[in-house]
């Protein structure tokens, strides 16, 4: 969904002061910080949060992982949240007392200042490996990929932990992070969030805002004992693709968690300012076609199961990724939430050519899995 409502009364509110997201200037207009400072380890205040990716077994019987971090430090004014919830339509006032708390706590990283030249070092559990990551950027940012000793275990690891650390006497984890372990064969399940594993409702703009801020996350009925079906099959993985920004991550995976579905990599939208919280349709698209493409491309011999919702672009996007990699694909599977029914004329057009043995439409009253966990 997109959304244009101009920008100008909360910049009046804020009386022009430059809130940040993510490292972006909210207020059009403002003149780029132009301090230039040597790279530093964190402060007390300041925090790192890393986003679950993907590693991947070595030849020689190493890991090679991707690191994502993002280092902020916490705005703590009261009147962020007021101004926010007018920028997003909605009345605090009428709230209850446990949706205005749900409220902020999920925005709270919605007005996060990102650090610029910020250094932290990982630390992998298991192992004596050490690295240092590259210092942060304008956004917060710090990524890196590198290979790494595989912890000594008796059984194949699943998750890589680690954690990250300020400085060489720091001896307790201040913030933690995993990447999910990739074998180079197996079934992925590439699913999308919003709609598909949460009742979201996003084609209903209030509806959706209320079901992202304010509400208790609801599951989508049957789709977490779906999922425990194929997470059964030896070597499946589970990958959570979703145009909500990553300022939800912490939500997100809470709901995943507390829901007992699969653990899986989270790939979430930047998002950097409020104008882009709520993404256009062609942003949206170019991010799951982005993040699909590098996992086809990471993982060359594995095989991918599509999951997503009709409410939006998943059946087109899908239906776009199977026809450029039909050797890949073992299934696209469409939740129903706009009771088109599986004879429209959106998804004859959409799926035309594709075996209709590959896609399905997953309807309300479905009670089984559409394709074999066995495959």
């Amino acid at each position: 969904m997109s959304d244009n409502r101009p920008i100008r009364p909360l910049a009046q509110q804020l009386k022009r002061r430059s809130v940040v997201m993510g490292g972006a200037a909210l207020l059009a207009g403002l003149a780029p910080m132009q301090a230039l400072h040597a790279a530093e380890p964190l402060e007390a205040d300041e925090e790192a949060l890393f986003m679950p990716g993907t590693a991947r077994p070595t030849d020689d019987g190493r890991i090679e992982v991707d690191i994502h971090a993002w280092i902020f430090e916490r705005e703590r004014r009261w009147g962020l949240d007021a101004a926010l919830a007018r920028y997003l339509g909605l009345n605090l006032k009428k709230l209850s007392p446990t949706a205005r708390l749900r409220f902020n706590q999920r925005t709270a990283l919605f007005h996060a200042e990102s650090e610029e030249g910020k250094l932290i070092d990982v630390v992998f559990d298991g192992t004596q490996t050490r690295v240092k990551m590259p210092p942060s950027g304008a956004n917060g940012r710090t990524n890196l990929r590198v290979v790494v000793d595989a912890p000594r275990t008796a059984a194949p690891v699943q998750w890589l932990q680690f954690h990250g650390v300020t400085g060489p006497g720091e001896l307790i984890p201040r913030f933690r992070g995993q990447a999910l372990v990739v074998p180079a064969e197996g079934v992925s399940v590439i699913s999308d969030i919003d709609d598909t594993i949460k009742r979201t409702q996003v084609r209903e703009r209030r509806e959706m805002l209320l079901n992202t801020f304010a509400r208790r996350f609801e599951a989508a009925p049957r789709m977490a004992a779906y999922y425990r079906a194929l997470a059964q099959v030896p070597d499946t993985r589970f990958h959570y693709l979703s145009s909500s920004p990553i300022q939800l991550y912490p939500a997100l995976t809470d709901f995943v968690r507390d829901n007992d579905f699969p653990a899986g990599s989270m790939h979430l939208r930047e998002s950097t300012t409020w104008r882009t919280l709520i993404p256009g349709a062609e942003d949206s698209r170019a991010h799951k076609l982005g993040v699909i493409d590098r996992l086809l491309t990471e993982f060359p011999r594995r095989r991918f199961v599509l999951v997503g919702d009709s409410g939006e672009a998943d059946p087109e996007i899908y239906a776009q990724v199977y026809r450029a990699n039909p050797q890949r694909i073992d299934g696209i599977v469409i939740r129903d939430v706009t009771g088109e029914g599986r004879l429209s004329d959106r998804y004859r057009a959409t799926f035309d050519g594709i075996d209709p043995v590959l896609w399905h439409i997953l309807m309300p009253d479905t009670t089984a899995w559409p394709l074999h966990s066995s495959k």
